[in-house]
């Protein structure tokens, strides 16, 4: 029985497997693929590290540049103001007057002086153009009914000029006031173009496209690539626009749209609202995303087919030698079940035979080590440039927030800095009840003084200024700010109304032992006039701090200036 049972298992064919075909797929996949895997790891990585660097970099530029526009649109601003402020104590505007404006600030188009029904007095063109026998009446434009409702300065949004047909335009008036009256109104008008052009040059350098809207969710500018024109509207999607739209010196909101440019094209974009009321948006296509990983695909490709290459080679290599060695092997075991038996020399020879596929197992395993090593420090490297431009861009954009937040005449926080210091100092006594004061300075008659001395000396004595309120300071966290003109306000945290007087008339002191000469002072030097007012119970916002600190101001301003009131 036991006969048989040998000779018919010898007879049947029962499947089995190959280890040759075994060895050599499991060659294959030990060396592929962890090749292909630290391969997808790398490409996913980069595609991640790529992703948050354009957005990085889409909220760094929507910031910097709404901030650069803001600043030169006030400055075109500040020049009508300063030209109607004059018109106010001189009487008309003069077309000579209008010329200087054009020449002080060469970005305006044109400029024109209007009586209070709109009608133009005088204009005044950068091209030489004359104006038309019957000017046309402004009364029925955007700027013209913002500047009788505010009666204050005011830039418009984006519209086409009814006294010069040159495009879209920006216009910045301001009125002329007399004893209260609206006596006229001056307005330049600026192309949108100026205002946008260069910023537009340099991010399309970077693939990005600039969409400028105005407070009626107009186009005043749009990069190429985008599906608007100057003057269209952009309907429901600008109004999305602004509502995910943020202020300049905060972190501006990034996402994707697929309503931006042509074909629906996916985009990434990041929104800020600025200072006057326009949005700013900075788009780039979301295939610039795929461009940049198109090489690395490829060298991961060509990873691969070199790493396919020598596996193929090593495999047959070890087949053959694997041949060899297991046809010796099923010989000398076929001899050893007919009922031979190994010699002791096979016996010590069989390590000898397995040892060429010990080798060849051993020397794949270095090539894969080799591979990963190196694929490794392709990806430290990597990951460490990135970490450095990432670090580098933070840096830049840390600085240029600083300075955004600086006056630069007298290194006290800008109107800027001056609100978020309040607001911040405001939720720190809220969430530790420490006392909250502020000081209210406004310098004793320095219209006069700029009116005598001049400009220049007019800064110089505000730095002087300046100098002397900070020594009479005695905390390290009080905060001297310049919201505007000869205007200061100083917060001192932890500090009582009391301490606050005390910090008031120290300060009156040593404005004046600064013995700063103004002859046109009745004191013959500068003096500071100072309102004083700390946090109450009844306060819900720092707002009505700042009243209180006004309103003491100008007591002390009526009482005879060159004093302190709370």
């Amino acid at each position: 029985m036991t006969y048989d049972c040998l000779v018919n298992a010898e007879n049947v064919v029962q499947p089995g497997w190959s280890l040759r075909q075994r060895l050599k797929w499991g060659l294959v996949m030990a060396a592929l693929l962890p090749a292909l895997l630290f391969g997808l790891t790398l490409i996913s990585s980069e595609w991640r590290g790529e992703r948050n660097s354009i957005i990085v970099r889409l909220d760094a530029n929507a910031r910097l540049n709404a901030g650069a526009m803001d600043d030169y649109l006030d400055a075109q601003l500040a020049g009508v103001k300063l030209v109607a402020e004059q018109g106010n104590s001189e009487g008309a505007v003069s077309s000579e007057r209008l010329n200087d404006l054009l020449r002080a600030y060469p970005a305006m188009l044109y400029a024109i002086y209007t009586d209070p029904l709109g009608r133009v007095l005088t204009a005044a063109d950068t091209r030489g153009r004359l104006p038309p026998a019957e000017p046309p009446v402004m009364a029925g434009q955007e700027w013209f009914r913002e500047v009788l409702d505010q009666r204050s300065a005011v830039i418009s949004g984006v519209h086409r000029s009814l006294m010069f047909d040159s495009g879209g335009q920006v216009a910045v008036a301001a009125p002329i006031m007399h004893d209260g009256r609206l006596e006229a109104v001056l307005q330049a008008s600026i192309p949108v173009q100026s205002i946008a052009r260069l910023a537009a040059d340099n991010l399309g350098r970077r693939n990005f496209s600039l969409l400028l809207l105005d407070r009626a969710n107009r186009v005043v500018y749009a990069g190429p690539g985008l599906r608007w024109d100057i003057l269209d509207s952009t309907g429901q999607t600008g109004v999305e626009l602004r509502r995910a739209a943020l202020p300049a010196f905060s972190r501006s909101q990034s996402m994707i749209r697929g309503d931006l440019l042509p074909m629906d094209e996916q985009a990434f974009v990041a929104v800020v609202a600025m200072r006057n009321g326009w949005v700013l948006a900075l788009v780039t296509p979301r295939q610039q995303l795929f461009a940049s990983l198109v090489p690395r695909v490829g060298i991961l490709a060509a990873l691969l087919g070199v790493s396919l290459i020598g596996v193929l080679w090593a495999v047959w290599r070890q087949k053959k030698l694997l041949n060899d060695n297991i046809d010796y092997l099923l010989a000398s075991l076929k001899g050893y079940a007919l009922g031979g038996r190994l010699a002791p020399d096979n016996e010590s020879r069989l390590p000898e035979e397995l040892q060429p596929l010990a080798l060849g197992i051993a020397d794949m395993g270095a090539r894969m080590n080799a591979a990963y090593l190196e694929l490794r420090d392709v990806l430290d490297q990597r990951e460490h440039d990135i970490a450095e431009r990432t670090d580098s861009l933070r840096q830049a954009v840390a600085q240029l927030d600083q300075l955004s937040r600086t006056d630069a005449l007298t290194n006290a926080l800008n109107y800027r800095g001056f609100i978020e210091a309040g607001v911040q100092l405001w939720r720190q006594a809220d969430e530790t009840g420490m006392p909250l004061a502020v000081l209210s300075l406004d310098i004793d008659f320095f219209k006069r003084y700029n009116d005598r001395y001049g400009h220049v000396e007019g800064d110089g004595a505000l730095r002087r200024f300046a100098g002397a309120v900070r020594s009479a300071l005695l905390h390290a966290d009080d905060v001297l700010t310049r919201p505007g003109g000869e205007e200061f306000i100083v917060f001192l945290p932890g500090s009582t109304h009391e301490q606050a007087m005390q910090v008031a008339e120290r300060v009156c002191r040593r404005v004046r032992d600064a013995d700063i000469v103004h002859d046109a002072s009745p004191e013959g030097r500068m003096t500071v006039s100072i309102g004083v007012a700390a946090r109450e119970a009844g306060d819900g916002e720092p707002e009505d701090m700042l009243r209180r600190a006004d309103e003491a101001l100008y007591r002390a301003k009526a009482a005879g200036r060159n004093q302190v009131s709370e």
